[in-house]
This record gives C-alpha cells, structure tokens and sequence, in this order.
C-alpha cells in the first residue's frame, strides 16, 4: 500500500474539525489542493494507474513554514496559542489542546506549536489559582509533562510550568493526607535549589521582562493574496490554469529559559506554593506542617 506523507498531514479528524468550529468560528475553511492528473495516468489501466499514483514524487525536505500552511493540526495550534492566554477562553482552548495530543494528532513537527501554546497559557501564573480554571491547568500540564516530543530544555521550563499549574493547585484540598504529601515534596524541592545569587536575579527579571513579547507566533506574510476569487468571476475555470498566490507562514524561533533562569522560576514558583500554603493556615489539621514549612522558609530566604 502506498502511502503519501503530504497527504496524511492534510486529512483532519472530523471530531478536530467540529470542536475548531465550534470553538473558533473565525478560522477560515482551509481545502486541500487538487494534484493535477497526469495524462499517462488517465490513460492507464486501473493496475498500472495505481502504480503510476505510488510513483509520484515525495519532496521529503518539506520546511516548517510549508507544513503550517497546509496542515489543519498546526493551524489549530495557532489559533489556540491566540486564545489561551485569556482567562475567559482559556478552559475551551486548552480542551481542544488536550483532544488533539489525546487522539494523537499531534506529532513531532508540532512540538513548538505546542510549546508555545503552553507557555502562552502560563502568561499570567495568577490564572492557575482561579477556582474555575484549577482543575483545567492541572489535566493540561499532567497531559503535556507525558508527550514525548519536547526538548531536554523544553521540559526543564515545562517542569516549572507544571510547578504552578499542578503541585500549587494540589494544596487547594480539604484531604489532609494529600496536602501534607505535597508540601513534604514542595519543601524538598527548594532545600535542593543552589542558593540564590545576584544572577539567578537578575536572570529572573530577563524572564519576567520578556514575557508581554511572548509567545512567538509565527508571522503571517500576506503578501501575495489569500482568498481565492469567487466561482462566478471564473465561469469557464481558467484560474485553475494559473498557479494560485499561496499564503507564506514563517515561524518563529520558540524560546526557551538558560539554565540559570530556570533554576530563578523555580524558586519563584516555589515560593508561589509557600504563599498558597499559608492561605490554609485556617484548617486545624494544616497548621503544624505550615509551621515546620516556614521554618524551612525562613532557612533559605
């Protein structure tokens, strides 16, 4: 059986393509291109047409710009990075991110879409203790920490990511079992950070100073025209004749943190955790592990 990689790139799960309509209606219908039929093929008997069909040419150096352009799953991805970021869309935009690294949609050539969708979510960290958003923060990061299509460095960031969106969400429990076992892991996180420095610091602020600049979309180059002309302006299909304007999509080198700016977030949301760990002083059963906790604080800080 012959297998074409273009092709498969260009079919979308119908259950993908419902949950785009549905959640973003201002995405534009994107129609893959007809292949032009070679004369010799329509002249073939039906064996030797499929032969002819397998024979075809496969541009096996396909770019990231091109494949953007044409595959639905990195559209989506675009989009999604668009609306993730804002607290009022964040839960459906992070749903259809699940869906599509659940079913499998998401493969290697969309690991820094997907990073930076995930990095857009994580915008404004304060997002992840909002009451109607924990539960959503906390599939979506326990999902991304188990794909396997990120760099060493892209999980380092994810890890701290995770830090806010899951382990700080876990002291939001009324299970005492539960919040004692995560502050002990919480408190043995920051007693194995290397004591803080001025760089660490001055690392911490670059981080902070560049987070209005992100994500890092990629650029959309309209240059040439998007939109095809309506059928009646070409009643006899002449324009199929003429090679059609394409839209150009460069994407952006994702950034990721220096080791020495992780090691500067992750102290910062470690200590996120301690301010969330205080706020449940009021429950009987939690004061004594806070206490023990913020004289492990007080030690390092």
């Amino acid at each position: 059986m012959c297998a074409v990689d273009g092709d498969r790139l260009r079919r979308t799960p119908r259950s993908v393509t419902y949950a785009m309509s549905a959640l973003f209606s201002s995405l534009p219908p994107e129609t893959a291109p007809k292949r032009v039929q070679d004369p010799a093929e329509a002249t073939a008997p039906p064996n030797k047409r499929a032969k002819l069909e397998c024979a075809q040419p496969h541009n096996s150096s396909v770019t990231e710009a091109q494949l953007v352009g044409r595959d639905h799953v990195a559209a989506a991805l675009i989009k999604i990075t668009t609306h993730i970021s804002s607290g009022r869309k964040f839960t459906k935009a992070s749903e259809l991110l699940r869906k599509l690294i659940i079913d499998q949609n998401i493969g290697q050539e969309h690991s820094k879409l997907v990073f930076e969708a995930l990095k857009a979510s994580l915008r404004d960290t304060k997002n992840t203790e909002d009451p109607q958003l924990r539960r959503e923060y906390t599939k979506l990061f326990t999902l991304a920490s188990k794909a396997e299509i990120f760099t060493p460095r892209e999980l380092s960031q994810l890890d701290v990511y995770g830090t806010w969106a899951v382990i700080r969400n876990r002291l939001h429990t009324d299970d005492s079992f539960e919040f004692n076992k995560t502050l002990k892991g919480i408190k043995e996180s920051i007693l194995h950070l290397p004591d803080a420095t001025d760089e660490d610091e001055q690392a911490l602020q670059a981080v902070k100073a560049r987070l209005p600049e992100e994500p890092q979309l990629p650029e959309l180059d309209d240059v040439e025209s998007e939109e095809a002309e309506a059928p009646e302006a070409d009643p006899f299909g002449l324009n199929a004749l003429v090679p059609q304007k394409k839209r150009k999509i460069k994407l952006a080198k994702p950034s990721t943190w220096s080791k020495e700016e992780i090691t500067g977030m992750k102290r910062e949301a470690l200590l996120d955790c301690f301010d969330t760990m205080k706020a449940c002083y009021g429950h009987a059963w939690a004061r004594t592990s806070v206490d023990l906790a913020i004289e492990v604080q007080q030690q390092i800080c």
